[in-house]
């Protein structure tokens, strides 16, 4: 019987090939294909906890109706998983450095304690703090995704702060934070300004991709007698799948970066004035996508605020500031319902991120579909700086990897460092454990 070599290409003329798909009259057997589009990783933070009983949805599984809070993303619902009943153990743990804002920011993505430091906290018995002892998560998956991109990563903040503890989120290594960088104008000017799109260029490359089968169509014809029923199918089908794809690529944003474009620069503005804070996230956001978009990156954090964020939501009629309100206790209505509408206005802006991500074509879905955005808050409840049921919210496709729209409910205790594992899992990156191993028993079951 004959056999062919598993890495015969079908040649033509000017150089053009194709590789062939796994066939039975191939020796080795087993490979999988190269997804078309990478998946991208993005990390949502927003701060100061938020009011679980309008957080939380109700029903189970598939079946769940979203709560107030989360209201504004139901044209998403399929593009969700709400994780309910998770601890940040290692956040909640008595005895390391820092109070519980501090804690709860420098251990979300890391799953690992705090160093011992200078900065005190907000209570008189908390030990010091330093920055975080370890890698967060987003680099752990940007070492893997997007080690060989423009930007390993991109860490954009909305009035995020500037320095220590409180502020930081994202660690490349132990005590070696990412600072996130506030300013619309100095992102644009690192990421954008030398970015040049030949459209001729492209346009030439579409072209030779668009011939390429018809230029080995003499050698496909040539193996095809040399085949059996069911290898002539398999490849038959894998040409098929080809020219689909080739006919793809006459529709922008058919490929990675056809959808790119240069956005305007956002012009100076003062990125830190209290009244500009949504401006300047819409920016951001704008930013971050079209950056996705033209492959600059694939890993990236959105940080809104910091830990004890105080932004006054002026745009919301509100006049004190957020961390402020968050120390009110339950019994006090009107605050009550205060924090209940600015969650609800960050779920507004989460659904805009979203349908950015939508609007943008990849294959026959789109980048939503490619993404998984996960979203974190370094307390569950802010007047009892807990960390119980943390509201966990994954958004987007996760490139097919995770079961999207559903709410899980766990019980027993689990510790988020769980959870972590399991998002390095499903964008690909193999591990058992992260952060902490006294916190993490294995991967949680999305």
């Amino acid at each position: 019987m004959t056999r062919i070599s598993r890495r015969t290409f079908l040649k033509g003329a000017a150089g053009a090939a194709v590789a062939l798909p796994l066939l039975d009259i191939m020796s080795r057997r087993g490979g999988a294909a190269t997804p078309a589009f990478p998946k991208r990783f993005l990390v949502w933070f927003q701060p100061d906890g938020s009011i679980h009983e309008n957080w939380a949805p109700t029903g189970s599984g598939t079946n769940f109706t979203l709560s107030r809070i989360l209201a504004p993303l139901a044209a998403y619902q399929s593009s969700l998983v709400v994780v309910d009943g998770v601890k940040n153990k290692v956040g909640d743990y008595g005895e390391i450095p820092g109070d519980d804002h501090q804690k709860g920011m420098g251990t979300m993505l890391t799953g690992v304690h705090l160093l011992p430091g200078s900065q005190a906290g907000g209570c008189d018995t908390c030990p010091a703090a330093g920055l975080a002892s370890g890698m967060s998560v987003d680099q752990a998956i940007a070492n893997q995704i997007s080690a060989n991109n423009k930007f390993k990563s991109l860490e954009l903040g909305i009035q995020a702060g500037s320095s220590g503890a409180w502020a930081y989120s994202n660690y490349s290594a132990a005590n070696t934070p990412l600072p996130p960088d506030n300013n619309p104008h100095s992102v644009f000017a690192r990421v954008f300004t030398d970015l040049g799109v030949d459209s001729a260029a492209l346009a030439r490359l579409r072209a030779e991709r668009k011939s390429v089968l018809d230029a080995v169509s003499e050698s496909y014809q040539s193996l095809s007698a040399k085949l059996g029923p069911d290898d002539k199918q398999k490849i038959d089908s894998h040409f098929t799948t080809i020219r689909d794809l080739e006919a793809r690529l006459t529709v922008p944003g058919a490929t990675v970066g056809d959808s790119c474009s240069k956005p305007g620069d956002p012009g100076k503005l003062d990125f830190m004035a209290n009244d500009n804070f949504p401006t300047v996230a819409k920016l951001q956001m704008d930013l971050m996508v079209m950056a996705l978009a033209c492959d600059l990156t694939r890993v990236g954090t959105l940080q809104f605020e910091n830990s004890v964020g105080d932004v006054r939501f002026s745009w919301l009629g509100l006049t004190r500031g957020h961390h402020d309100m968050s120390h009110d206790g339950d019994t006090v209505a009107n605050t009550i319902e205060d924090l209940t509408k600015i969650n609800i206005w960050y779920s507004q802006q989460l659904a805009y991120l979203l349908g950015k991500l939508k609007a943008i074509p990849e294959g026959n879905g789109t980048m939503l579909d490619n993404t998984l955005v996960f979203c974190v808050n370094e307390l569950s409840r802010g007047n009892a700086h807990s960390h119980n049921d943390m509201p966990y919210v994954l958004a987007g496709g996760a490139g097919g990897a995770l079961q999207m729209g559903r709410y899980l409910k766990f019980t027993g205790d689990l510790p988020h460092n769980n959870l972590l594992v399991s998002l390095m899992n499903v964008m690909g990156v193999g591990a058992k454990t992260f952060g902490d191993p006294a916190f993490c028993t294995g991967p949680l079951a999305l």
